[in-house]
C-alpha cells in the first residue's frame, strides 16, 4: 500500500497534521450546518451546549496548533514515527490499525480516569471540557492544554510509536488521524445514528442485525459520560471499549444508583 502522487516536499508529520485539520474542520462544519438547518434533527439526541461554534473554535485551534502539531513534528524529528520504509501491505496496515486501536483505548482510559480523580480534575483542567454537553461537534477538542495533551495527543502518538512508528507510508499516516478526528467529532456532536436501527417491531435476524448496527454506530457511550460523569472513559464510537469492559465502568454496566460508589472507589 503506497501513496505518493506528487512526492510532497513537506515533513510527513506536517502533511498528516494539515490533512487532519482539513478533515476535522470540514466534518465539524458539516455537523454545525446540520445543527443550524436541522437537516438531521431526528438523530439529534443531545442538545445541551450553550457555547457557540465561534466561541469554541479559538481554543480548539490553539490546542491543535500549539500542542498536537509540535508533538507530531517532534516524533518525526527524533525518528520515533513518520520515518522508515514507505512500503506497507494492506494486511500490515490492518494489523497496525488494530494495535493502535487497542493502544488508544488503554492510554485514553488511563489518562481520562486519572483526570477524573477529585484531586486532579480541576488542576488538570478537565472541568473545562465538562462545561460542554457533548452536543457540539468541535467541543471534542475544547479542552485545557494538559487535558488535550493527555486525552488527544498522547493516545494517538504513544501507540503509534509503540507499534514502530508506521514507517513513512503516506496513506497510512493521512488516514489514521482523520479516523480519530471523525470519531471524536461524532461523539461530541449530539447526533446518534444508532437511532435508525432501534425498531421495537423488529424480530428474529432483523432484530439481531439492528442490535449490531446500533452498537457500531451509536454515540450513546460518550453521551452518558458527559451526563452521568464517571462512566465510559474510553468506550465509544470506533473504540474497542476493552478497558471500560474489564474494569466494569462501561455506561451500561454501571447502574445510575451506583455512580456515587464509583466516585468513592476512584477517590
Amino acid at each position: 500500500m503506497s501513496f505518493d502522487p506528487l512526492a510532497v516536499a513537506l515533513p510527513l508529520s506536517l502533511l498528516a497534521w494539515l490533512v487532519h485539520m482539513i478533515a476535522f474542520h470540514g466534518v465539524g462544519l458539516a455537523f454545525e450546518w446540520c445543527d443550524r438547518t436541522r437537516r438531521l434533527a431526528r438523530f439529534k439526541t443531545r442538545d445541551l451546549d450553550r457555547l457557540s461554534y465561534r466561541r469554541l473554535l479559538p481554543r480548539v485551534l490553539l490546542n491543535q496548533t500549539a500542542i498536537l502539531l509540535p508533538a507530531m513534528l517532534a516524533t518525526q524529528y527524533f525518528g520515533l514515527a513518520f520515518v522508515g520504509s514507505s512500503e506497507l501491505s494492506l494486511a500490515g496496515a490492518a494489523l497496525l490499525l488494530a494495535a493502535m486501536g487497542v493502544g488508544h483505548d488503554i492510554v485514553q482510559y488511563a489518562s481520562h480516569r486519572l483526570m477524573h480523580h477529585p484531586a486532579l480534575m480541576r488542576p488538570l483542567g478537565h472541568t473545562l471540557h465538562h462545561t460542554t454537553g457533548a452536543s457540539k461537534a468541535i467541543s471534542a477538542c475544547y479542552q485545557s492544554a494538559p487535558d488535550f495533551f493527555l486525552e488527544i495527543t498522547l493516545p494517538y502518538l504513544l501507540p503509534l510509536v509503540l507499534v514502530g512508528g508506521g514507517g513513512s507510508n503516506m496513506l497510512f499516516h493521512l488516514v489514521v488521524p482523520c479516523l480519530g478526528a471523525f470519531g471524536g467529532l461524532y461523539e461530541h456532536s449530539g447526533y446518534d445514528f444508532g437511532v435508525a436501527f432501534r425498531d421495537p417491531a423488529a424480530s428474529g435476524w432483523r432484530r439481531r442485525l439492528n442490535a449490531v448496527l446500533d452498537h457500531l454506530t451509536s454515540s450513546i457511550a460518550h453521551g452518558n459520560h458527559h451526563t452521568r460523569g464517571n462512566v465510559s472513559f474510553s468506550d465509544g464510537f470506533g473504540s474497542p471499549g476493552l478497558c471500560d469492559t474489564i474494569f466494569r465502568t462501561r455506561w451500561d454496566l454501571v447502574p445510575e444508583r451506583a455512580r456515587q460508589r464509583v466516585r468513592e472507589e476512584m477517590a
